[in-house]
């Protein structure tokens, strides 16, 4: 369950489970010629730089696909990774297998595997595992995403024989996905070199001694800006050779890998947030992967002969839906009546069509299609600005003086729309959204952010109304985004959703072990969240990528960020890069 992750895609973590759609799951671009070969580089393109590379306080997309990859092994790794044969959590990573689990679902207990060392030479044990936790769990730590997922979790403790015991407070369902896929393992010496958590239980630390405890304070001071997230050491495939801030990340395989050894021999990550320069830089031949071009680059920029000769142009999906969040500590947007409103004022098909090129499908929820938890049965509002401008009346939002902007209780319907600067639909979506309201009323202005910016005005609740992703997996836990407890201390519910309800439901799901059962508190769920439309949900991405054809073993596969470059290799007489830049 790598969290819901919060992207800026062309428009966070989730519990990963099994894929129930196995006819979806993986798409080959390329046969390989013969058998995987290492060395040669990938150039990768990011939309936007990794906020930090430490898998606790990392909030988006491209920190987690830096540090974890597709499949829970990049730089850190986390207990279990995905089967390939059907998508579900059982590949037994830093975990020898999956957890023995008591009559109960209370006691859980996984065995680390031995013989496993970080990238400083030093051996993994279970201590760290028993630490990871306990950092992710410290009250101040920057980690209110994570601790969403683990608010069951009631201890934690080493045992012998290299293992490690969990004990919850009550059965989850998901339990297993949640311990085993929401964090990738760190290192102890080197974020607790000291040893400040040493002499405090697990128990004490999530209990009120946690956010008064001295040594947890000065742990938590020092581990949220600890030099070591902008340098991993982890224990995966590849090792963090540098970062240097605005041009590149380069990662290097890990010779003494414990496991399959990965092929290329470095991973470059660039982060260009202006669509057009990378693709410029692509067909330059500076960078080899582009995984998310532009809809109209891939309808009509990305073709010719010479383009035909050197790339290979695809189409995938990963569970990703782009939403327009209202945040309803604003007076505008505190009445559901406006919010759907609002959502009948956006021409959705017009905008996938036109502007993504038809890449996608409109949204109706929070849960992607391909989730067996998915309700069929909500319809998406229609696009009807007629009954949108009734509705504002109803709700009480009338131009009273005459100046052309509705109004209420002397406050004019004037509001901010934000967006970050890897957003390639915020302009367009910005101007459609402009003209639309004004034709009711409403005065809407864009303001354009810096991306790390963008996502800390959105932690603290500084905008009005934004537009960006979240990515998930197949199967999802909501609680991250939608219950009220995750509208504090930095939580994802950024927009201050709250239903009494919606919250009971989250949490009975969680209870559920019975699927169906399960399935049908979801289903509510997603009518009560369609009832009040806190976000505008947009649509269902499908994303177009680009690639140079020295590439081979390829797989498009249905979790984030949709490839894996574990597998991907370069036949010998195809290789470019050599061992030294």
């Amino acid at each position: 369950m790598k969290r819901l992750s919060l992207v800026i895609l062309l428009i966070g973590l989730s519990v990963a489970a099994a894929c129930t759609r196995p006819d979806t799951a993986s798409r080959t671009d390329s046969a390989a010629s013969g058998s995987p070969t290492a060395g040669d580089w990938i150039i990768v393109r990011y939309e936007a730089e990794p906020d930090s590379l430490n898998p606790i306080t990392a909030t988006t997309g491209v920190s987690n696909y830096a540090m974890l990859g597709a499949n829970n092994s990049q730089i850190y790794e986390l207990l279990l990774g995905y089967n390939p044969s059907d998508w579900s959590l059982t590949k037994p990573l830093l975990a020898e297998a999956l957890p023995e689990v008591s009559e109960d679902h209370l006691t859980y207990v996984f065995t680390i595997r031995d013989g496993v060392k970080w990238h400083d030479g030093k051996p993994l044990t279970a201590e760290d595992v028993l630490f990871t936790f306990k950092a992710a769990m410290s009250p101040l730590v920057d980690s209110a995403p994570i601790r969403a997922y683990l608010t069951a979790l009631t201890g934690v403790d080493v045992i012998p024989g290299r293992k490690v015991r969990f004990r919850v407070s009550k059965p989850d369902g998901l339990q297993v996905n949640k311990l085993a896929n929401t964090l990738g393992i760190i290192p102890k010496h080197i974020f607790d070199a000291d040893g400040l958590l040493d002499g405090v239980s697990f128990e004490d630390l999530i209990g009120p001694k946690g956010k008064t405890d001295a040594k947890v304070r000065a742990f938590s001071e020092a581990f949220n800006k600890h030099s070591n997230s902008r340098a991993p050491i982890g224990t995966g495939p590849y090792k963090f050779e540098k970062w240097d801030t605005g041009k590149e990340i380069v990662l290097v395989r890990n010779d003494d890998y414990w496991g399959q050894k990965a092929y290329l021999e470095k991973i470059l990550i660039r982060p260009i947030s202006d669509y057009p320069a990378a693709l410029t830089a692509l067909k330059a031949g500076e960078i080899d992967l582009n995984p998310r071009l532009l809809p109209v680059q891939y309808a009509q920029q990305t073709s010719g002969g010479a383009f035909d000769d050197q790339y290979v142009k695809t189409v995938y999906s990963i569970p990703i839906y782009s939403y327009i969040g209202w945040n309803a500590e604003r007076p505008f947007f505190k009445d559901k009546r406006v919010r759907q409103a609002l959502t009948m004022l956006v021409d959705r098909q017009t905008l996938i069509d036109k502007v993504r090129f038809g890449l996608g499908k409109i949204a109706a929820g929070p849960l992607n299609p391909q989730s067996p938890d998915f309700n069929p049965n909500i319809n998406a509002l229609p696009y009807d600005p007629k009954r949108a401008a009734e509705m504002l009346d109803e709700a009480g939002w009338k131009d009273s003086n005459g100046d052309g902007i509705r109004d209420k209780d002397g406050v004019d319907f004037r509001f901010e729309f934000a967006f970050g600067t890897g957003s390639s639909t915020g302009a367009p979506l910005a101007a459609v959204l402009k003209e639309e309201f004004r034709k009711v009323g409403i005065d809407m202005t864009e303001r354009v952010l810096e991306n790390n910016v963008f996502f800390d005005n959105l932690r603290e609740h500084r905008f009005d109304a934004a537009t960006a992703a979240w990515s998930s997996d197949l199967i999802s836990d909501p609680y991250q985004v939608w219950h009220s407890s995750s509208a504090s201390n930095k939580g994802s519910n950024y927009i201050s959703f709250k239903n009494g309800e919606a919250d009971r439901l989250m949490e009975q799901a969680r209870l559920e072990f019975d699927p169906e059962k399960r399935k049908q508190l979801y289903w509510r769920f997603q009518e009560i969240v369609h009832d009040e439309q806190p976000y505008t949900f947009l649509w269902y991405n499908q994303e177009a990528a680009v690639y140079h054809k020295r590439f081979q073993g390829i797989q498009w596969i249905p979790v984030r960020p949709g490839y894996d470059l574990n597998q991907w290799f370069v036949p010998t007489a195809s290789q470019l890069h050599g061992a030294t830049r």
